[in-house]
């Protein structure tokens, strides 16, 4: 395997993990988050519940259950101070000073008032407390319903934003794993996609096994080359859409053509050889002959007319599979 295969191997290897990977870090993002909204969601509630029970202690006289409303209250206002030491920077804050400054005012009064209570009893007439603590509490529901309220709209918004970019590098990956597995496919098939002849590798495995044959048998051996001018990638008169058609009309004409026996191959852009085993060069000229006329018969519906050029070798057995694949390239030149 060649440096540059290797490395093509190593980078879809690389993709194929990519894929794997990212799968479960998905996940993971996505359960963070939603465990995240889902601990929001529950702060939301406690700093509504806290609202309703300073709000009723304000409006109503303390009863000889307050004890327990007031160590549920404390429990609260240590759970929301928790979230707000972890969200005192967040850039979702919309208040006038800091979320921790707002929790302060909040747990200032009701510190105050926990004291009134202390000295409360109910053979003392009070007065009615008014707690100035109702603002702070009612600012600080507010303000942290809004920051929850921004943060799960940015939390949605970034998540269809990931999911469509994990989409395009998901089928981006699969695009590339597709055409290396294509190209892979292509380069270790037998055929040419255009042609439908055999192809390059093919002909070439074939050619040194014929010899061999044909060396140990003493029976012929002839390649017959066949050439168009004028085409491939650098041609001036066929589109790359015309030639696509020519090749495969060409390759169909020949496969009509040559014995099942035959090895047609396309060897390049604009060259063909088709081995002929058992075959003497008087014999393997008779066949370029037919090609030659079938050829000029037929009409490719283009402007200018292919010109073909055609050529033939015949197997010389002193001379090694390697010199007559050397000789037989010089055909094309």
């Amino acid at each position: 395997m060649k440096y540059h295969e290797k490395w093509s191997s190593f980078r879809i290897t690389l993709l194929l993990y990519a894929i794997v990977l990212i799968i479960p870090l998905t996940f993971y993002f996505i359960y963070t988050s939603f465990d995240t909204m889902d601990k929001d969601t529950k702060i939301i509630r406690q700093v509504g519940w806290l609202d309703g029970s300073i709000r009723s202690f304000a409006m109503n006289a303390p009863d000889h259950n307050h004890q327990q409303m007031v160590k549920d209250i404390d429990e609260t206002v240590q759970n929301i101070s928790t979230w707000v030491i972890q969200n005192n920077n967040s850039k979702f804050y919309l208040g006038a000073q800091t979320l921790s400054q707002d929790l302060l005012a909040v747990t200032t009064c009701w510190n105050t008032y926990k004291q009134k209570l202390s000295t409360y009893n109910t053979n003392t007439a009070i007065e009615k407390p008014h707690l100035t603590c109702l603002d702070s509490v009612k600012n600080l529901t507010l303000i942290m319903e809004n920051m929850v309220y921004l943060k799960q709209k940015d939390f949605i918004n970034m998540f269809y934003w990931n999911l469509a970019v994990l989409m395009v590098i998901t089928l981006l990956i699969i695009y590339f794993v597709r055409a290396y597995i294509r190209q892979q496919m292509k380069k270790h098939a037998i055929h040419d996609h255009e042609t439908k002849l055999f192809n390059k590798t093919y002909f070439c495995a074939e050619l040194k096994s014929s010899c061999a044959r044909a060396m140990r048998n003493k029976t012929p051996l002839s390649v017959l080359s066949i050439s168009i001018d004028d085409f491939g990638e650098e041609s001036k008169h066929y589109s790359q859409k015309i030639q696509t058609y020519l090749l495969k009309t060409f390759g169909g004409l020949i496969i009509s053509l040559v014995r099942e026996s035959d090895v047609a191959c396309r060897y390049n852009e604009n060259h063909f050889f088709i081995l002929l085993p058992e075959t003497s060069e008087e014999n393997a000229l008779v066949l370029e002959k037919r090609i030659s006329e079938a050829l000029e018969k037929r009409d490719f519906g283009v402007i200018p007319e292919l010109n073909f050029r055609f050529a033939t070798s015949h197997l010389n057995y002193k001379e090694t599979a390697e010199a007559f694949i050397e000789r037989i390239e010089t055909l094309l030149k």
